[in-house]
């Protein structure tokens, strides 16, 4: 109830907290440990996505922001409304500047939008995690007026992920060099580009400025090895962390943050492979659920990844909108997986293999290992093949995976909406590997819904239909494990975007 009736206020009239641009800026530097920079640079169109969210949300600024609960906020734009299905209207916040002193307008935006609406933008990855843009118009200095090209009642939540670029510079520069030289409206501004590192320092015109003067983002690709630089002194946030490692963290003293995330990972089944059915048990959808059911989820929660996740339910997490409370997970019962398996034809189980990606993050690896032990209980022999993530993301984007099965998350960033995964998990994705027509009227249908109580119910629907037809068998809801030195305050994280402007050290 408490998110249909937030929605119904987001659908009115979205006013904006204020902040503190007065704050004195202490001087210091906050050094971060990542495993990677973006390839990218500062291009903030490039993806929404980590690692490169880790960067750019450092320096700019989207129209509005979704905390880690799932709760739409107003960001560079204070109120929102929408005029038809496919056009929305934003008034942006007064008094922003660019860090190069350039005032925030809407022409600015028309500007992002019209690049993201282009055949130019082909090459960014945002085209492809945020609805179709068709135009932009300028309807004031403070009001621009987006048109998509399909319907979306939840664009408000897409347009967190939309930002803003210094429209001169980027048109001065072109892509790649602006890339190089990002000129964004957030807390920090960059100073040099190093081989494993980027320095930055406040933006002190940002309308939202950092409470540390410098910001270093440091590359140190093992998770170890930044846990190490973090127990050292070296670096004082280390990122994608272990779980058992962020355990050493906090005996040696320091802290230790387990986010929840808007992910669901688990093993997604391919029943279609260049547009054909693939034949076998696993069209069955009594098989698929004999395997969750085989698995024993809790104990993978509990033993690796530190009791810190949930057992995965559906292709949604808590605070993602339109999640399912209704919706429990499959039960852990061997037995009755089996009979299940016996219902369906296979009462010896049967041999399918499954993709990972090599070096997989965290405790993925050793994951696919123990949902396929067991599987075994119940018969089915799962041969875990590895691949370089290289091959894995080839495989993924022209949908010819070679397995029956491979590691894959509902990932619901950056809109947190529940409908997002639907992109990658269902016929709306150009070359898919799961596509059942019969759901197809009611995800569009939800696509479209303006009223916020039949679009929650129609994502309830779907989740439970995801549910029931087990398309993939859902393992945990994903949480990322943090280490901070022991002087560090504020530091949050919600889906990839890091509040930057909060962080500071105790005296």
């Amino acid at each position: 109830m408490r998110r249909v009736v937030f929605a119904l206020l987001c659908a009115l009239t979205i006013s904006a907290p204020t902040f503190a641009a007065e704050t004195p800026i202490k001087v210091g530097k906050v050094r971060i440990g990542i495993d990677s920079l973006p390839l990218s640079f500062g291009n903030p169109f490039r993806t929404a996505q980590i690692p490169t969210i880790y960067m750019t949300s450092a320096i700019f600024d989207g129209l509005t922001r979704i905390d880690l609960d799932g709760t739409l906020r107003p960001w560079l734009a204070t109120q929102w409304s929408s005029t038809d299905a496919v056009t929305w209207r934003f008034t942006l916040r007064d008094g922003v500047v660019f860090s190069n002193g350039t005032p925030l307008t809407a022409e600015a935006y028309k500007v992002a939008v019209d690049y993201l609406a282009s055949d130019k933008s082909s090459l960014e990855g945002l085209t492809r995690e945020i609805p179709r843009l068709k135009s932009a118009r300028v309807i004031d200095p403070l009001t621009i007026e987006i048109t998509l090209v399909e319907p979306d009642a939840q664009f408000p939540r897409s347009a967190a992920a939309l930002p803003v670029v210094e429209p001169q510079e980027w048109s001065r520069l072109g892509r790649d060099a602006f890339g190089k030289a990002p000129v964004g409206t957030g807390p920090y501004k960059l100073v040099e580009w190093q081989a494993n590192r980027a320095i930055l320092t406040a933006n002190d015109t940002s309308w939202r400025r950092p409470k540390v003067r410098d910001l270093e983002l440091v590359v140190i690709p093992e998770a170890s090895s930044r846990a190490q630089a973090l127990m050292a002194g070296r670096i004082d946030v280390a990122l994608g962390l272990a779980p058992e490692t962020v355990k050493s963290i906090e005996s040696e003293g320091g802290q230790a943050m387990r986010i929840p995330t808007a992910q669901v990972w688990g093993w997604a089944f391919v029943l279609l492979r260049d547009g054909k059915r693939v034949e076998g048990p696993l069209q069955d959808k009594r098989v698929r659920q004999a395997m969750t059911m085989a698995v024993n989820r809790q104990l993978i929660v509990d033993t690796l990844l530190d009791g810190a996740a949930r057992v995965g339910s559906q292709g949604a997490t808590a605070a993602v909108y339109g999640y399912n409370t209704d919706i429990k997970p499959f039960p852990y019962d061997p037995a009755a997986a089996k009979k299940l398996l016996a219902d369906a034809g296979y009462p010896n189980g049967f041999t399918m293999t499954v993709l990972s990606t090599a070096g997989a993050v965290g405790a993925d690896a050793e994951i696919h290992q123990r949902v396929a032990a067991d599987l075994a209980v119940i018969g089915i022999t799962a041969e875990v093949r590895s691949v370089p993530i290289q091959q894995y993301l080839q495989y993924l984007s022209r949908g010819t995976f070679p397995t029956d099965a491979f590691g894959m998350t509902y990932p619901s960033d950056p809109n947190i909406d529940a409908i997002r995964p639907l992109r990658i998990h269902s016929c709306l994705r150009r070359e898919p590997f799961y596509c059942d027509e019969r759901i197809m009227p009611k995800i569009a249908a939800a696509l479209a819904a303006r009223d916020p109580v039949e679009a929650v119910k129609l994502r309830r629907e779907i989740l439970a239909w995801y549910h029931d037809e087990a398309p993939t068998l859902f393992v945990y809801e994903g949480v990322r494990f943090v280490g901070l030195g022991a002087k560090v305050r504020g530091f949050a994280e919600a889906h990839g975007v890091i509040a930057y402007d909060q962080i500071e050290f105790a005296n």
